[in-house]
């Protein structure tokens, strides 16, 4: 009995055990099915822009026809990531009723105390054995606002750019970036909604990186700091001016009284004169100008042959003088010469006449004179270099350097000379500058600029990205969080392993060139130079400073260096004071300590950059991502076990020690030579020097007869023992060993000794081995007398410190390497230390067959006559068998060399692994398996005859007589009842339940759609629906599908059958339920409802328009306006203001245009112009009206018509000059005279012809006398008229004569009267007659 049942044992476990090379099926015993996790890695592109400045051409933009400036461009290029999709699969394994014991459940599941299931999984995993991870991504995108990340057992949430995680995990807030380093903002930094931006003070303007602000060159900010005028030259272009009688400073700001003469006298090389202002040069006797009309050049007026000297001229500086022929002497008017009878000696053929340069012979000795640059001594004969740079005559603006005849002229740094000025060097031209980026020039210097999204270092010359490190930081922090929770989860079934994230990066230059070109006429330059800041400060004397002036620059400590002024110190980052000998206060960092530490959770700020100092357990840029001391976990609520209430890792709770220790529990000292928290730190001394190192702080202890910071220092001469505190007691010049202070006596270099006998000890060489070899660890030992380093075999270098160059090996590396395949050669001995697959002396040869990697000791894993590659192991499975390692037959369906062919089987029939031929099921063939068996024929191969009787048919599988299995009736024409199969339907099935139907035939029971498993109490994993689940969801965009019909669930945001439809304009949500509330042309996120506003608009409603000097989307874009134009918040458009056009409203209106962008025409007539803003016309002298329309009034003359004509008589004057018209028959000045007698007209130019009457003066009409008239007064007046003109009638009666001139009467000797009206008696008339006789007689 017993050896029954250990035989049907056996025979069920040979059985179990061959079935795993076989086909499994669901409904074979004892197989379970399970869902396999596979990753597949996929590289997604991504477009990423850049931004940069270039160099541009523009033309009419100064007074020069083209000049230099820059655009901002964009430049694009593709970045890769790694993008990984989890797959399930479902397999079929041998499985064996188990019960549930410790390693049965995986992730930290506990077996289950209830039947109904095996483990009780934790949160985040399910499954029989809560092998898998649960996507809580899927459901709800997690509940995260922003993006739901999924991990093994958890998962996490993370918002776009400018936003950061609420204190619940999920939410979104706007994150201030304003906090961190004020935004990178130069003044002041505004936090926006998912966003920031840069704004500047008062007489600044934002630059084109959008994050410096630069000084507005305009004269409406503070009279542009001018002291007098500031004149505004236009497109933010400015100078300043002084009142008469003054002068711009240097500074080019401020003013100073004119004194030409007073700087360097005025340049002049003689005399300097003030002339209305101006130097005006003039030269002494004896001298002329020269061309520059500064310097003086002598007149040498013996060549111009006006000396009238008898013999011979010799010019001297200024003057000349007469000399004589030998035998002569010159006269007392210094020109003539006189023979003298005696015996002259000429006294300049010996030693040159005791004259340094020039010698001429005269009566009265020697005549010395001197070279161009000298002049005599005193003694007249010796000659003295002239120090033009002392006397001025030098013509050099920077400085003057004398030499003998002669001087040179030299330029401060930054210029070079040429001639007597210097010129500005372009080190920006020149590529001397060091800048890594842009760089413009200035006067005497230059200055480095960066790209959008960096800043200068502080060299002032590298640039770096403003937002590296918070990049590292969060790559850190990823990492972090992902790898322990892979690293604990060593049980999920995987069918390869996960692999790292790899980014690539392929970055297209657009912009070839580039190089910058300085334009002085740029305003980016006229910028850089006229930046001013004023500084009020103590003055004290020249090459000194402080509050007392008791400081020099040579007091300058820590680094810091003295300014080009010599007036104070400038301090290295991170130090302050006067003397820059005081560390940053606590809290702030940076040059100057301007900036401020935001260090958390104890961190402290080092005073140079800034950067945060974290405790050990706390990390973050900020040092934001850990516990306080003393806690840890997840919400830093467990408390550390640690000694002394210590800090221990945030995450595991395993102890950090404080600097100085390590262990456990943290009970051990450092090591030797290490220091700091975890001994993690290697101490910085000279080991041969140094006794040890502090494990705290790793401050060096130093040997006797060493000191310094790391002991790399020996004593200095006269000192010795323990920190050379101790003075030598040697006689004069005799050193003392700097460790026992004991008298040496020289020796030459290399030995020592009382008579020299010995050599310097290994390690020591030089005179009296005071010297320590500065060999490495890798030197023999040094030469005692030179010090040269004697290296070890594989080492070379001048300390012995760099390892023999590739190729090369063995003493001084003189020896070649003959190693192959691509092996790398020991730089020692020369043995090859072969690469994978490869083995012999010089890796010449492959792995035997049967062993693969590195030194061929891995044994290949290949079964059933496989060979498998010599370096990686993979193996070339023979046909019929299945990769990896070759062990198992091809899986049901292939066939084949690696079972790369699929089979074409069908009705269960199997193919032959090697060479593809189907086997057939019993009641089944044909090539393929698709034919029943003959009528009459049954079982494998059709090869079994029916023995039933005539008329029925037998089963084609199992030969039985009757109906096939699962139908019933006379007819076999009824499918077995619901929850009955087989035979004559009569099994019962084991199926129950409304999850699954039972089939006819078999039995097998047959899943509802949205379930699967043996029992069909699986439902359908996300991703997959219907009958078996071997359906896949299409919801797009995210939605979620129904697991029994595949009915999409739409994320918020889309709708239609497949989710693919976007919600419409105007609405957002699940179901696009939600209206959008984001404005004129705002755009809504279809998700959150989050507005996307229209250019020029802003806002979480957008509801508001671009800030002034903002526009475009998200108004990121700066305008560009200037003048006060207001740019268009959408297109940022220029509306320019009164006075100003151009596209920037950098022009101001030309002549005749006036308004609001010059458009309006002026009106002003006679010459006036209109002012460009308001349009009101100026009118010239002698105009007045709105149109400058009028004349000015009779009387009134000039500017506004304001003065009074000044001409006599109310005459009238000329309306613009004032000068008096005269009208015809006056004149003068102020038309005070009648014309003169006889002269008529304008200004009386006019002569009369009234035959020697007076005529008018006006018309020049005659005015004829009495008894005269005609156009000439030629006529006489009939005897009818009289008077002027003969205008009047005579009034004469009774014959009377008139008078023609008076018109008194002549009456007849009867009438008498006036008019002769009245008559007379004869006896008066006869005494009339009488008389009158009487007269006649007499006559």
């Amino acid at each position: 009995m017993c050896c029954s049942v250990a035989l049907l044992l056996c025979c069920v476990i040979v059985s179990l055990n061959g079935a795993a090379s076989l086909d499994l099926q669901p409904d074979m015993p004892n197989v379970c099915e399970e869902q396999e996790m596979s990753m597949l890695g996929v590289r997604q592109p991504c477009v990423q822009a850049f931004t940069r400045m270039v160099k541009v051409w523009r033309q009419g933009c100064s007074s020069q026809r083209w000049c230099m400036g820059y655009e901002r461009r964009t430049g694009y290029y593709t970045a890769y990531r790694q993008a990984y999709s989890m797959e399930m699969q479902t397999v079929y394994s041998v499985c064996y009723p188990q019960e549930c014991s410790s390693g049965t459940c995986f992730n930290g599941g506990k077996c289950s105390e209830t039947g109904d299931q095996l483990c009780q999984c934790p949160e985040g995993f399910e499954g029989m054995r809560c092998q898998y991870d649960i996507n809580e991504c899927a459901d709800s995108n997690g509940g995260c606002e922003g993006t739901c990340c999924n991990t093994i057992g958890s998962f996490y949430c993370r918002c776009p750019d400018g936003m950061k995680l609420g204190p619940d995990g999920k939410s979104c807030q706007d994150k201030d970036e304003c906090e961190e380093l004020n935004g990178g903002c130069q003044q002041t930094c505004v936090n926006t909604l998912g966003s920031y931006h840069c704004e500047c003070s008062e007489g600044f303007r934002i630059h084109a990186d959008a994050h410096t602000c630069i000084a507005v060159n305009s004269c409406a900010v503070k009279n542009g700091g001018c002291e007098h005028r500031c004149v505004d030259l236009g497109n933010e272009q400015y100078k300043c001016e002084c009142r008469s009688s003054y002068q711009l400073k240097r500074d080019g700001k401020h003013c100073e009284l004119k004194e030409p003469c007073k700087d360097q006298n005025g340049g002049c090389a003689h005399i300097c004169s003030n002339v209305n202002g101006q130097a005006q040069c003039s030269c002494r006797s004896g001298f002329k100008m020269r061309a520059d009309f500064k310097r003086c050049e002598d007149i040498d007026e013996c060549v111009s042959g006006q000396t009238k000297c008898a013999h011979g001229c010799v010019n001297v500086p200024g003057s000349f003088r007469c000399v004589c022929n030998p035998g002569f002497e010159l006269g007392a008017d210094g020109k003539q010469c006189y023979r003298i009878e005696m015996e002259i000696v000429n006294g300049c053929e010996k030693n040159n006449g005791g004259c340094s340069h020039h010698c001429e012979h005269t009566t009265s000795g020697p005549l010395c004179s001197c070279n161009q640059g000298y002049h005599l001594a005193d003694d007249l004969k010796t000659c003295i270099d002239v120090d033009e740079c002392e006397n001025g005559e030098a013509c050099c603006s920077h400085y003057c350097k004398n030499y003998p005849g002669g001087y040179e002229c030299g330029c401060r740094p930054g210029y070079t000379p040429n001639g007597c000025t210097c010129d500005d060097i372009d080190e920006c031209v020149s590529e001397t500058s060091g800048c890594s980026q842009y760089c413009v020039n200035t006067l005497g210097s230059y200055e480095c600029f960066c790209q959008v999204g960096f800043r200068l270092d502080h060299d002032q010359k590298s640039c770096l990205p403003l937002y590296e490190r918070e990049l590292e930081e969060e790559e850190d922090v990823v990492g972090s969080e992902d790898e322990p929770e892979v690293l604990r989860l060593p049980d999920l079934l995987f069918r390869r392993p996960p692999q790292l994230l790899h980014y690539t990066a392929a970055l297209s230059r657009p912009y070839d060139d580039d190089t910058y070109t300085y334009d002085p006429e740029h305003p980016q330059n006229f910028e850089q130079r006229e930046e001013l800041t004023f500084i009020s400060k103590i003055m004290c004397e020249e090459g000194s400073f402080g509050d007392d002036c008791g400081v020099s620059c040579e007091d300058c400590a820590n680094g810091g260096v003295c300014a080009s002024e010599r007036d104070r110190c400038v301090c290295a980052p991170g130090w302050t004071g006067v003397t820059c000998n005081d560390t940053c206060a606590e809290g702030t960092y940076g040059v100057q300590c301007n900036s401020l530490c935001v260090c958390k959770n104890g961190g402290r700020c080092d005073p140079v950059m800034g950067k945060c100092l974290c405790p050990p357990g706390v990390q973050g840029l900020h040092c934001e991502n850990g516990c306080p001391q003393g806690f840890y976990g997840r919400f830093c609520r467990r408390r550390c076990n640690c000694p002394n209430n210590g800090r221990c890792h945030r995450l595991y709770g395993g102890c950090l020690c404080t600097p100085g220790l390590y262990g456990r529990f943290c009970h051990l000292p450092c090591p030797k030579w290490t220091h700091g928290a975890g001994c993690s730190e290697e101490c910085q001394c000279v080991q041969e020097n140094s006794l040890s190192c502090d494990p705290e702080k790793g401050t060096c202890i130093c040997k006797p007869g060493y000191n310094g910071d790391r002991c790399q220092e020996e004593c200095d001469d006269g000192y010795y023992s323990l920190g050379c505190h101790e003075r030598c007691n040697c006689s004069d010049g005799e050193p003392c060993d700097p460790k026992t202070g004991e008298c040496q006596k020289t020796c030459p270099a290399g030995y020592h000794g009382e008579k020299c006998q010995l050599v310097c000890e290994a390690g020591f060489w030089g005179i009296g081995c005071a010297s320590v070899c500065q060999c490495g660890s890798n030197a023999v030992t040094c030469e005692a007398s030179s010090g040269r380093c004697v290296c070890e075999s594989g080492y070379a270098g001048e300390q012995c410190d760099k390892k023999c160059p590739e190729g090369h090996y063995g003493a001084e590396c003189k020896l070649a390497c003959e190693c192959e395949n691509g092996a790398k050669c020991d730089h020692v001995s020369g043995a090859c230390t072969c690469t994978a697959g490869w083995v012999g002396s010089h890796c010449e040869k492959r792995c035997p067959v049967g062993f693969y990697g590195q030194d061929c000791v891995q044994m290949c894993q290949c079964r059933n006559e496989a060979q498998c590659h010599h370096i990686t192991g993979a193996c070339r499975c023979t046909p019929g068998w299945a990769p990896p390692q070759c062990i198992l037959a091809c899986p049901a369906g292939t066939f084949g060399p690696n079972c790369s062919q699929s089979c074409g089987c069908h009705n269960g029939g199997s193919c032959d692994p090697v060479s593809g031929q189907c086997r057939c099921t019993p009641g089944w063939t044909g090539t393929s398996c698709q034919q029943t068996c003959a009528s009459g024929w049954f079982g494998r191969n059709c090869e079994q005859r029916c023995i039933c009787p005539g008329g029925v048919a037998c089963d084609h599988v199992t030969g039985r007589c009757g109906c096939p299995a699962g139908y019933t009736g006379n007819s076999c024409e009824t499918m077995c009842p619901q929850g009955r199969f087989g035979l004559n339907c009569s099994q019962m099935c084991t199926c129950s339940g409304d999850q699954y139907s039972c089939h006819h035939v078999t039995g097998k029971c047959t899943c509802l759609p949205g379930y699967y498993g043996n029992r069909c109490h699986l439902r359908c994993r996300e991703g997959t629906y219907g009958p078996y689940c071997k359906k896949r969801c299409r919801c797009a965009n995210g939605g979620r599908c129904d697991f029994r019909t595949g009915s999409c669930i739409c994320q918020p945001g889309y709708l239609g059958p497949n989710c693919s439809t976007s919600c419409p304009t105007g609405r957002y949500g699940r179901d696009c339920a939600q209206v959008c509330l984001c404005g004129e042309g705002g755009q809504c996120h279809p998700d959150t409802g989050r507005c996307n506003c229209a250019p020029g608009r802003t806002g979480p409603s957008c509801e508001q328009v671009c800030p002034r000097g903002r526009y475009g989307a998200q108004c990121r874009s700066f305008c560009m306006c200037a003048n006060g134009g207001v740019c268009d918040p959408v297109n940022g458009t220029c509306r320019c203001g009164l006075g100003w056009t151009g596209q920037h409203c950098e022009k101001v209106c030309v002549p005749g245009q006036y308004g609001v962008n010059c458009e309006q025409e002026c009106v002003c007539q006679n010459n006036g112009t209109c002012d460009r803003f308001t349009g009101c016309c100026s009118c010239p002298s002698g105009y007045y009206g709105p149109a400058c329309q009028h004349r000015c009034p009779a009387g009134f003359f000039g500017e506004l018509c304001a003065q009074s004509c000044d001409c006599k008589h109310g005459h009238l004057c000329d309306h613009v000059t004032g000068q008096c018209v005269c009208p015809p028959g006056y004149q003068g000045d102020k038309c005070e005279k009648r014309c003169d007698d006889g002269r008529f007209g304008r200004d009386c130019a006019e002569l009369c012809e009234c035959d020697g009457a007076p005529c008018d003066p006006t018309t020049g009409r005659c005015l004829c006398p009495s008894g005269k008239t005609g156009e000439r007064c030629e006529k006489v007046c009939d005897s009818r008229f009289y008077g002027p003109g003969c205008s009047f009638p005579c009034q004469c009666a009774h014959g009377g004569l008139c008078d023609q001139c008076t018109g008194h009467c002549s009456c007849p000797l009867t009438w008498m009267g006036p008019t002769c009206e009245e008559g007379v008696s004869v006896i008066h008339v006869s005494s009339k007659l009488q008389k009158r006789r009487r007269r006649i007689s007499h006559s």
